[in-house]
Order: structure tokens, then sequence, then C-alpha cells
């Protein structure tokens, strides 16, 4: 028999790593077609980031090797494919994935590949083993190879009807093996439901077509059974758009009861659909009453209608948007909302407006900002795009936040990013970081949230004139939060180097955003900071009386680190006040004459393990502030 191999590596995250999804797909329908499972001998998955000469060491006599191509491990592919090349000159080898460019490319640059797969695997992949070995390459669609020196692209196959027929390489025991060999290890997955995605967003390349294609019922309810069973904690939804029609909340159903039955799965991971609010209101709600869910996504991406038009993306009305965020908030629902810095038709002015904006309509839990990245199949990588558009992209270290900070990685990746535009030049992009680091730090992290909300629902300040106006501050008043401000200008300006972290031994072994890396050193030199902070808020003319009262309360329902909790006397009804305003009601501050107490829960003796639970873990959530049922009145 054949020996085929896949290689389809990831990062281990804190000891845990993602089965391989893709290649299992693939295995699982060429094993259930009888000619393939009787000529080939599916013989392994190299799925761990090893050293190549630890991977290579695993490939006994191939007579293919098909690789994986995504933005993480496609330079490890190409090493690896190297080696085979060089150890077995008669191996064939294909590429696959996301990150192969349809426009053939990499056979001209990589002449140890011999063909190229493009889109949906699994009907391709089995052509290519029943066709390449009678040197039938012509019959195979949506391939690429070589012929007397020159690319040929055979036409592309789509897929026809709306149910997926492939089989699961769960329940057909692909992955059982490697479960088997790797005891201890714990693994991550990949629930797919569905193919396909209705929207044409410029920087995706998430799906190869727009039609919209299931997957059996039958088969999602058994693998998420198979998931409980098999202990598997993190479950990451591969849908483009979960919550979108109403079986999703029957799978989400069926998550939670195994969850209630098993223990497992612990958490589910989807990306919601923008536009079916209350069927995605009803899912969020039952994954959250399991822990199940970091929150609802209310991804806006740019709030700028040049960008909007741009990338051919239209986003909810701000109306829309607010509303939802009072329904949320009322429900006890933690929400985050995402950004991306770079698009075309975008200026640093719409986008630091943009993320104000977010908090004038109610986000005021989590805000994550993503950096845009060219990816080779969306339609921002095609040329006459970047002509249009005077794009600028930068290649960089791959910056895989939250690892380890010395992986001494033998082969390093890169990401290429966005880093100019005709509407954003180079200067304008750096301070839109420091604006968007400045924003997430002390705002939707919570350092001055209560400040910062005060001053816009009793004087009339902006969000935007309090952190323009703050960060304008940092950057012209030297200390501590200066250096650290200057800090990231300097990693952002020399942005080819790509060193977008932030590292402390104390923080523990991972690296961090640059907002909680601030965020971390602010909490753990709470009143210094505070200190260098005081004066620009001082500036708002806050009442002596009131000023105190609300810079105590603001101290004490950031969750701190050795936090056991605090009993105060505010002389105002503070819990009430900021209550009000996150549900979207006219808030009024009260006198109050008791006590409030904050009792934290649990309490984290330990730095790193803070950190790793509260900024990491938590921050979709809002964990870096005490929530509403750790803060108690004391009459």
């Amino acid at each position: 028999m054949k020996k085929v191999y896949f290689v389809q590596v990831g990062f281990e995250f804190d000891g845990s790593v993602y089965l391989p999804y893709a290649a299992g797909t693939l295995i699982a329908y060429c094993l259930s077609q009888a000619d393939l499972k009787t000529e080939y001998d599916f013989a392994d998955i190299i799925f761990r980031r090893e050293k190549i000469a630890d991977a290579l060491e695993k490939i006994k006599d191939p007579y293919l090797v098909a690789f994986s191509c995504s933005v993480w491990n496609t330079e490890y592919d190409k090493a690896l494919a190297k080696a085979v090349r060089e150890k077995y000159p008669d191996c064939i080898i294909t590429f696959g994935g996301h990150s192969v460019d349809e426009d053939a490319s990499m056979l001209e640059s990589e002449p140890y590949i011999d063909f190229l797969t493009f889109g949906e695997g699994e009907t391709v992949f089995a052509e290519v083993l029943r066709k390449i070995p009678r040197g039938e390459y012509s019959l195979v669609p949506s391939i690429a190879y070589r012929e007397n020196g020159k690319v040929v692209k055979t036409p592309k196959k789509c897929a026809e009807g709306k149910e997926i027929p492939y089989p699961s390489p769960y329940l057909t025991g692909v992955f059982d093996r490697i479960i088997d060999e790797n005891p201890g290890m714990e693994f991550l997955s990949v629930l797919e439901t569905n193919r396909g995605c209705p929207y044409n967003c410029a920087y995706c390349d998430w799906v190869t077509g727009r039609k919209m294609r299931f997957f059996p019922m039958e088969k999602v309810l058994a693998e998420i059974e198979w998931l409980a069973l098999h202990k598997i904690a993190y479950c990451f939804c591969a849908d483009s758009n979960f919550g979108m029609f109403d079986r999703d909340y029957e799978i989400a159903q069926a998550l939670v009861a195994a969850k209630r039955k098993y223990g497992f799965p612990q958490v589910f991971r989807p990306c919601y659909e923008k536009n079916s609010a209350d069927r995605v209101f009803r899912i969020c709600s039952l994954l959250n009453s399991e822990g199940m869910d970091k929150g609802a996504t209310m991804a806006y991406q740019t709030l700028s209608d040049a960008a909007l038009e741009k990338i051919g993306r239209k986003n909810l009305t701000m109306e829309h948007f607010s509303s939802l965020m009072k329904k949320y908030n009322e429900a006890g629902i933690p929400t985050y909302s995402e950004l991306i810095l770079g698009l075309p038709g975008e200026t640093k002015e719409s986008f630091c407006q943009g993320i104000c904006k977010l908090m004038e309509n109610g986000q005021h839990n989590s805000l994550s900002v993503y950096h845009c990245e060219m990816l080779p199949n969306s339609d921002l990588s095609r040329p006459e795009f970047i002509k249009e558009n005077k794009i600028k992209v930068i290649k960089v270290g791959f910056n895989h936040i939250h690892s380890a900070p010395d992986k001494n990685e033998e082969i390093p990746e890169y990401s290429y990013l966005v880093r100019s535009t005709s509407t954003m030049n180079d200067e304008d992009w750096v301070q839109a970081n420091l604006f968007s680091v400045c924003t997430q730090c002390f705002h939707s992290l919570g350092f001055l949230r209560c400040f910062a909300m005060y001053l816009h629902e009793e004087k009339g300040v902006s969000f935007y004139d309090f952190y323009s106006g703050l960060l304008d501050y940092i950057m012209n008043t030297p200390g501590a939060v200066h250096n650290l401000w200057m800090n990231f200008m300097d990693k952002y300006e020399n942005s080819l180097a790509g060193d977008w972290n932030y590292h402390k031994p104390e923080f523990g072994h991972v690296t961090w955003f640059f907002e909680e890396g601030a965020f971390l050193e602010a909490v753990t030199h709470l009143d210094g900071f505070m200190s260098e902070l005081l004066p620009y808020i001082k500036k708002y003319d806050i009442e002596s009386g009131l000023f105190a009262a609300l810079l105590e309360y603001q101290k004490a329902v950031l969750r701190k680190p050795f936090d056991k909790g605090i009993v105060l006397t505010p002389g105002y009804d503070f819990p009430k006040f900021f209550d009000m305003i996150i549900k979207g009601e006219k808030p009024v501050l009260e006198k109050y004459d008791g006590k409030i107490e904050i009792k934290p829960s649990p309490v984290y003796d330990s730095l790193p393990e803070y950190a790793k639970e509260t900024v990491w873990f938590g921050r979709r959530r809002g964990r870096t502030v005490y929530g509403r049922n750790e803060i108690n009145y004391l009459r």
C-alpha cells in the first residue's frame, strides 16, 4: 500500500493543542472510498510543531505528503516539505489550505511542491489520489501543477447541494490514535456545522464561496457527544455566522446538555452572525447560563462609512447596536466588540472616533482591536485593490500572543499587515495604535472607566475628548505611564521588527497585548499609576468630596491580585449609578449613607494566576472589574 502522510501543525497553548481537523476530514472521506482504502495507507498526521528533523523521522517511505497551510504554519510546512524532498526525491508533495494563493504563485517560488489544491478539499484530494498515479493531472479539478515548465490550473469545482455528505473525522476514529499516543495532553477541537457565507467582506478569506451548505444534524449531534465523552474542554466553532439559522439554537442546546451530563465541552467559542439578533441573544443566554461562552460578539470591524464601502460590508445601525447592548446588559450577558485597524478608507480620526462611538452606545465591557492582515485569497490582496487604495504591506514576524516569549522557533512564521493606505499614513497608523491601547487599557479593562463614565454623564465630556486628551497628557508628561507608552510607540514605529507584545516574568511565562501589559503594570502599581494620572482628571473640576469618593470607588472596583476585599463608606450610591449607565438608563447619582462591601470571588494569591484568569481568559467577560454580584450594600 502507498503511504500517505499529512502535516497540519499548530502552536501549543499552555500545554494544549488542536486536533488536526482539516487533515482529519480528508482522511475520513478517503477512508469512505473503497478503492482508496485498499490502495493507500493513511500512515500518520504530523500535528505538533516539533523540530524539522524529528518530524521528518516520523515520515517513513512516503508515496505522498499533504500539507495544510495557514498563516501560523506555512513557513514550517515549506521547511519540512524541502526536507522530505531531499530525503525522498520521488515523494509527491501537495499543499492546500487557506494560505495557498489561488494564483498558484507557490509553484513558481517553491520548486519542491508538485501540486496545489484549492477550496474544499475532500473530493479534490480523493481525485488527486485516484488520478495522479496515472498521470491524469488535467482530470483533477481545483488543482495547479507544472507542465513543460509552465503552471497549469484546472477548472475549479464548486460544491453542489445543500447537505454536506462528508463523514466525520471524530466519529470514524481518525483521531483515536493521536489521543491514545499522547496521554496527558489536552486537546482542543473544531466543530463545523455548515460551510459558506452570504457576506463578501474584502479582508476575509474564511470561505471559498457564498453558498450555504449544511452537515446533517445527526452528525453534528453525534460529534458533540464524541467531544464530551473524550473530555474535550475547548471547542471552536468553524461556522462563519453561528446563530444565522434556527437549527443553531438546537446545536447550542445539545452543547449545554452535554456539559450538564458529562462536564464537557466546557467552552464553546463561535463567531456569531451579526443580523440575527433575537436568535443570537437566545443562544448567548443559553450558553452563558452554563458558563460556556465568553460573551456575545458585537463585531463592527469599522464604523467608517468610507471604509465599509471599500470592504463591501454593512453594519448594524448605532440605534440597533445600542438597543442590543441594553438588552444584553440587562440580562447580565457580557459582550465584546471588535475593530480592525488599517482598513482602506479608514482615517486616524474615523478609527479613534469609532472606538468612542461604541462606548457612547453602551460598549463598556470589552473591546478588541486587530491589525488588518493581507490574507492570500481575500479581495484585499488583489493587485488592483492594492493599487487603487495605495496599500503598503509589511512582512513581520507572526505575533503569537499569550505564548512563551522565548520560543526559540526553528522556523519563524510571518504575517503580512497593512501599514498604510491612501487615507491613513504611517504616522497616523502609529497614533491610532497608541489611542487604541489607551482606550482598551483605561476603559475596556477598566482602570479609569468610572471617571470617564461619570464625566460623560454628569459633565457632558465625550469619551473621545477624554481619551484623546488623556493620551496627549501621557505622551507629554514624564513618568512610568509615559515611559510605557513611549516604549509602545517605539515598537510601532519600528514595526518591521513585529515585536508587538509585552512580557514581564512576574506576570507569567507568556506574552501580552500592549493594553494587557499596561493594565497589569497599572493594577500592580495602582497608587503610583493613579497618582501620575490624577492631574489630568482633576482638570475636569469634580467637586473635591465627590472626587475623593469616586477615586476610592474606582480603585476598589478594579480586580486586583491578592485582594481580599474592602468595605467602603463612599457617601454616594456608585453601584446603582454605573449599573444604570450600563443598562442604558438615565443615571441619577444619589447620596448613600451606608457601607458598600466588595467581596472578590475568587481571591488570587498568585500574580501569574491572576493575570491568566483575569486578563487573558476573563477579558471578554469583563473580569478585570468586579461584577455586580461581588458588590454588596451593608445597611
